[in-house]
C-alpha cells in the first residue's frame, strides 16, 4: 500500500546505546549543546537540535563508532500538498532532484556520488518526502556539497522531466501485474475516496502526462523550503563540520508555506464489499479496512498493544485461527496505518480462489469476537512484553534515532515518547486496550476489497458486492 509510516531502510551501523568497536581514527569531539534524554538505565544517545534563521531545523547525532557521516533531509510535503488535478506531482518533483542541478547534469551527479561510494535515496510519500545519503568521513565535505546542491539547486531540465515521467508511467502500467500491490492501491482508493491518502503517490498515467515543467517548479518553490523541512546529521563529525552544515544550508531561501486543506475521507455506515475480478489469477487478495487514527491520537499506544493480540504478531488471533487452525492462508496480519491525518486500520491476506469467501467470513468472525469481548489478560501481557522487547530496534542505530527525532517533530510529539516508551507500555492495562480497540474498530463499517478470478463471485453473493472487472 501507499502506507507512509515514516520509516525507511537505513544502514544498521551500531546500537546507539550499546558499546561498539571504535574507529581507528580518533575523531574531534562535537560542539557543546548536546543533551541526553532519559532516566535510570535507559538514555538516548546525546543529540543536539537547532533551528537556522531560515527555519530549517537540524538534528545532530554524534557517533564516532564508525568513520562515516549520513545526511537525511525530511521535506514536510507529499501527495497531501498536490493539486487534485496533478496526482504524482510531488513524486515527480522529488525524483527529479538528483537528475541535474544548476551546475551538474544527472550523469555528473551520479558519478560524484559514485566516487564517494555513496548513493542518493529519495523517497516521496503522502505526508513527507525524504532524501538520504551517507559516505565515509573522508568524503563528508564533498557529500555535504553534493547533497545541498541536489536539495537546493535542481535544474528540472526538459529532457530529464520527460525521462522520469516515462519511467513513472511504465511503473504504473506494470502495477496490475503485481496482485498484492494492486489490491493495496485499490483498497486505499476504496477507503479514502478522493482524499490524497487514496492516491498512488506516483499519481496516474493521465495526471503525469498533464503535468508541466511549470507545475513542477511551482511545487518545488512552494513546498521544498527550509522552513518546511528538517535535517539530521549523523556520524563522526566535529564542530567545524557542524558549522559548515549551518553555513551551507543557511543559503536556502525560505518562503511562506501555504496551508493546504483537503476534504475529509468518506465515512462508512455499513459493511461494504467490492470485488475486482480478472481472468487468470491463481489466488485471491483480500483487504479489510476502515478509517483509523492519526499518529497523535491519545489511544495510539493502547491500539498498538491491542493490535498485537488481534493481528500484529505471529501468535495473534487472526494468524492462529485463519492460518494455523483452518489453513486458509500463509499470511494474515492487521495494523493501524497512522499518518499526519487520520489513516486506516487494515487487515491483509490472500488465499486460494476456492476459499476466498470462507477466508473473509472467518476473518470477520475473529475481529467481531475480539471487538465485542476483548482480549484476555494473558494475551495483553504477552503483547506488552513483545512491544517492550522490540522497542530497542527502533533506535538501535544513531541513524534510526535521528530519524525518529525528525518524525516526532513532524507529528508534534514530545521526545518523551521514546524515553518513556517502556514505562508507558508497562502501565497500559487490559481495560485500556480493550476500550481503545472497541472505540476504533467497527466491523460493521469495514470496506472490503477483494481481487481475484471471476469464479470467486458466487462466494460473496451474501455481501451484495460491487463487482468491477480489472482493466
Amino acid at each position: 500500500m501507499n502506507k507512509i509510516t515514516l520509516a525507511f531502510t537505513l544502514p544498521l551501523i551500531c546500537a546507539s546505546f550499546v558499546g561498539c568497536s571504535s574507529s581507528s581514527k580518533k575523531e574531534k569531539a562535537p560542539s557543546a549543546g548536546y543533551v541526553t534524554k532519559g532516566n535510570g538505565s535507559f538514555k538516548l544517545q546525546p543529540y543536539k537540535e537547532l533551528t537556522l534563521e531560515n527555519g530549517l531545523k537540524v538534528f545532530f547525532v554524534h557517533d564516532a563508532t564508525l568513520p562515516r557521516v549520513s545526511l537525511t533531509l525530511m521535506m514536510k510535503t507529499g501527495s497531501m500538498q498536490e493539486p487534485s488535478q496533478h496526482p504524482g506531482l510531488n513524486a515527480l518533483t522529488a525524483y527529479l532532484l538528483e537528475q541535474g542541478t544548476q551546475s551538474k547534469d544527472a550523469m555528473k551527479i551520479a558519478d560524484d556520488f559514485g566516487q564517494l561510494g555513496a548513493s542518493l535515496d529519495i523517497t516521496p510519500g503522502a505526508d513527507v518526502t525524504t532524501v538520504y545519503a551517507d559516505s565515509l568521513t573522508t568524503g563528508s565535505e564533498t557529500l555535504l556539497d553534493l547533497f545541498a546542491d541536489v536539495a537546493m539547486n535542481p535544474a528540472f531540465k526538459d529532457t530529464e522531466i520527460s525521462r522520469i515521467r516515462a519511467q513513472m508511467i511504465a511503473g504504473l502500467q506494470k502495477k496490475i501485474d503485481n496482485p498484492s500491490s494492486y489490491a493495496d492501491d485499490e483498497s486505499d482508493k476504496f477507503v479514502f475516496g478522493e482524499h490524497p491518502y487514496g492516491r498512488d503517490v506516483n499519481g496516474t498515467i493521465e495526471s503525469l502526462r498533464g503535468t508541466s515543467k511549470q507545475d513542477i517548479i511551482k511545487h518545488y518553490l512552494t513546498f521544498y523550503r527550509p522552513n518546511n523541512a528538517s535535517l539530521a546529521v549523523v556520524g563522526a563529525f566535529d564542530e567545524a563540520y557542524e558549522k559548515k552544515i549551518q553555513d551551507v544550508f543557511a543559503k536556502w531561501t525560505k518562503r511562506t508555506i501555504p496551508v493546504v486543506n483537503v476534504t475529509a475521507p468518506p465515512a462508512s455506515d455499513s459493511l461494504k464489499v467490492k470485488l475486482i475480478v480478472k481472468k487468470g489469477l491463481q489466488q485471491t487478495q483480500i483487504r479489510i479496512s476502515e478509517l483509523g487514527i492519526s499518529r497523535n491520537d491519545p489511544d495510539y499506544l493502547a491500539l498498538r498493544l491491542g493490535n498485537e493480540v488481534l493481528g500484529g504478531s505471529f501468535a495473534s488471533r487472526l494468524n492462529q485461527k485463519v492460518r494455523d487452525d483452518l489453513g486458509l492462508t500463509y499470511s494474515i496480519y492487521s495494523f493501524f496505518d497512522v499518518r499526519k491525518e487520520r489513516g486506516s486500520f487494515d487487515i491483509s491476506t490472500f488465499t486460494k480462489n476456492e476459499t476466498a469467501g470462507r477466508t473473509l467470513d472467518e476473518a470477520l468472525k475473529v475481529v467481531t469476537d475480539y471487538v465485542n469481548n476483548g482480549a484476555q489478560e494473558s494475551e495483553i501481557t504477552a503483547s506488552r512484553n513483545q512491544l517492550i522487547g522490540q522497542f530497542p530496534r527502533a533506535i538501535e542505530t544513531a541513524d534510526r534515532l535521528a530519524y525518529n527525532l525528525m518524525a516526532l517533530d513532524f507529528y508534534g510529539i514530545p521526545v518523551d515518547y521514546l524515553t518513556d516508551f517502556n514505562k508507558n507500555v508497562a502501565n497500559l492495562r487490559l481495560k485500556d486496550s480493550n476500550a481503545a480497540i472497541k472505540k476504533a474498530v467497527d466491523p460493521n463499517k469495514f470496506k472490503v476489497l477483494v481481487y481475484g478470478n471471476e469464479n470467486i463471485i458466487p462466494q460473496f453473493e451474501k455481501y451484495k458486492p460491487e463487482i468491477v472487472k480489472a482493466k
